[in-house]
């Protein structure tokens, strides 16, 4: 008897297989599909259409949380509105998860197989410090595909399929690495990508928008597309585009291989959106001022190398991405330790290939690595809280505050990773006498048969053994010394290796005159140390320096020095005075009360700069040598 049931049960399930299967199958290898309207990105907002195929039963679908390039869980989920699901032509009931906030259950019925998902993306109006900021404005837009779509969770996104389409305003143009199916008036159609390529692809879209090849001719195509809140931003110098195009060749020398079909820089030019950069395998969301083309002034400032940071992030970071930060879908948290590798490696060859592109002289790339360490020796948050801790710590420090940053310690993996970097670069060039360079572990690292994206994953074991492959060392102690000490000193070992020193003048350079221009501060750290917004208010003040052991702090607003009305002009001169024997008194306003404060400095202007050791071989002019051409 028990024979027969176990039989029959068999048989049942066998029928049960061979109905169900196919149907789940189907449902597993249909493509989602996207419709997003962005007729009224002017006014701030995204109209978005899923179908998502599947079978009946419950049903999670998450918005994603931790955004690729973005180290933290930043999905705009508070601008998602208007949601609304339906199957089988009927509305449906979903409820959103107690814990996580980013997931929505729902349960598919009978006889459906799919879900139809409608939404709305608020878009912010106004420009904010970090991502998800403003990207839309009245004559552009950067379009984010994971801010106006859901997805079923439990499979990896580069298993999903997704056929997106974009509607745009009447008479606008996009650009973007998505291969398109078809075009006609204002609407587009892309072929059919996983979630993770769709997510990668962000489009770039405008009012005023053009699209310019970069050679060089061989290998894949390169362009500049670029979009404007008016035709006069668009206008693009001969010398201007012969610089970006050494930097694809500077890069293709560096690397000896490209993993891309082809690659575009989306440049959003607005004095609207945040200036900012994300990385993507075959493109880059590049965000910059209105005149960034027009005007030397901004090209003297860090937008400078944003292009090139972002360009190398597709060998390194997209390419080669430390295995904590490869994850399977965008609601897995993100492990973020090695980003001192990820955005300092790259921080570091971004500047090293503006150099040699020509995009900075080698003074100002000089000036730029002055600024850096002197940064660096002011952040007294370095004895408590190490490299690596920024690294681990960024999802939480990419919204700090900027008052009391110098005491807390900020995202110090770009620029003293940057340090680091070149640390291991002319110490690779010194116990090589010359014959190798970090150029070499990039080429070996991050290089590789040309082709389309991949992604491969290493440790810092797979780090350290590349670095011994190219100069036998002690890497693991050296790397681990650097990004885990909590010395007062930051590590200059690179620049004293390379011929150069720190040193300081009474004249301000003009990388430092277009940062405070641009940031509208009065930034007197090196000196006082103390930072200003342009109308008086203390942003931060540098611990142990003169201001600080005043008791000024940040909040306060100045008013007066001595016995007249503050002006930045003055302030200057106040404190280049104290050199020949002027108290420098400032009165301050704290809320509802005022207090006098008097100095205790007699420096006067302090600017950092590089001073050339002749005694040493001068690294830094072979670091900035271009490869792809002969000078």
């Amino acid at each position: 008897m028990l024979r027969v049931l176990t039989l029959c049960l068999s048989l049942v399930a066998l029928f049960l297989s061979a109905i169900l299967t196919p149907a789940a199958a189907s449902t597993r290898d249909r493509a989602m599909e996207l419709s997003v309207d962005a007729t009224e990105a002017p006014r701030k907002l995204l109209h978005a259409r899923l179908v998502i195929p599947a079978a009946p039963g419950p049903l999670t679908l998450c918005y994603p949380k931790w955004i690729p390039g973005e180290h933290a869980p930043g999905g705009p989920i508070a601008d998602l509105a208007g949601l609304k699901f339906r199957a089988g032509g009927k509305p449906l009931a979903w409820r959103r998860d107690d814990v996580d906030l980013f997931a929505f259950h729902c349960t598919v019925p009978d006889g459906a197989d799919a879900v139809e998902v409608t939404l709305d993306y608020l878009a912010p109006s106004f420009k904010e410090g970090v991502t998800p900021g403003a990207s839309l404005t009245s004559q552009l837009a950067v379009i984010c595909w994971n801010q106006v779509l859901l997805y079923p969770r439990g499979r990896p996104v580069r298993e999903l399929q997704v056929r997106a389409g974009l509607t745009l305003p009447r008479a606008w143009k996009l650009g973007t690495a998505l291969p398109i199916e078809a075009a006609k008036d204002n609407s587009t159609k892309f072929k059919v990508v996983s979630l993770e390529t769709l997510v990668d692809s962000p489009v770039l879209c405008g009012a005023h928008l053009k699209e310019v090849p970069l050679g060089p001719a061989e290998g894949p195509p390169h362009f500049l597309v670029l979009a404007c809140d008016s035709p006069a931003g668009l206008k693009l110098s001969s010398e201007l585009k012969e610089q970006y195009e050494r930097l694809i060749a500077e890069a293709g020398v560096l690397f000896g291989c490209r993993h891309y079909r082809s690659y575009r820089f989306l440049v959003a030019l607005s004095d609207h959106l945040h200036p900012d950069g994300t990385e993507h395998h075959e493109c880059s969301d590049n965000r910059l001022p209105e005149r960034f083309l027009v005007d030397d002034s901004y090209r003297k400032q860090w937008y400078a190398w944003l292009l090139a940071h972002e360009y190398v992030h597709s060998w390194n970071g997209k390419y080669r991405r430390p295995e904590g930060l490869a994850t399977p879908d965008f609601q897995q948290p993100m492990k973020t330790r090695l980003l001192w590798v990820y955005e300092g490696l790259t921080q570091y060859l971004g500047f090293v290939l503006s150099a040699r592109s020509g995009l900075l002289g080698p003074e100002v790339s000089r000036e730029n690595l002055a600024l850096i360490a002197d940064t660096a020796r002011q952040q007294h948050g370095r004895t408590w809280r190490s490299l690596e801790d920024t690294s681990v710590s960024a999802p939480i420090l990419y919204s700090a505050r900027s008052d009391w940053a110098c005491r807390r310690r900020g995202i110090d993996f770009y620029d003293e990773g940057a340090l680091l970097w070149l640390d291991v670069d002319t110490l690779i060039r010194t116990q090589t006498k010359g014959k190798k360079s970090l150029d070499d572990f990039c080429r070996a690292f991050c290089g590789g048969p040309d082709g389309p994206p991949e992604v491969k994953t290493y440790t810092l074991n797979d780090l350290v053994q590349g670095l011994n492959a190219v100069a036998a060392h002690d890497w693991k102690g050296f790397l681990e010394k650097r990004v885990t000490s909590t010395d007062a000193e930051p590590p200059l070992g690179g620049l004293t290796r390379g011929g150069w020193k720190v040193d300081y003048s009474d004249t301000a350079g003009d990388l430092f005159k277009a940062r405070d221009s641009d940031d509208k501060t009065i930034n007197l750290m090196a000196s006082i140390g103390l930072l200003l917004k342009e109308e008086g208010q203390v942003v931060d003040v540098v611990p142990g320096m003169a201001a600080d052991r005043a008791g000024i702090g940040p909040g306060m607003k100045l008013l007066a020095i001595g016995e007249r009305r503050w002006s930045a002009e003055r302030l200057h001169e106040a404190v280049a005075a104290t050199q020949k024997g002027e108290k420098l008194v400032l009165l301050l306003e704290n809320q509802d009360f005022f207090k006098t404060f008097t100095l205790d400095y007699t420096d006067g202007e302090k600017y950092p700069h590089l001073e050339r050791d002749e005694g040493k071989p001068d690294l830094l002019a072979d670091i900035f040598r271009p490869r792809s051409r002969k000078e």
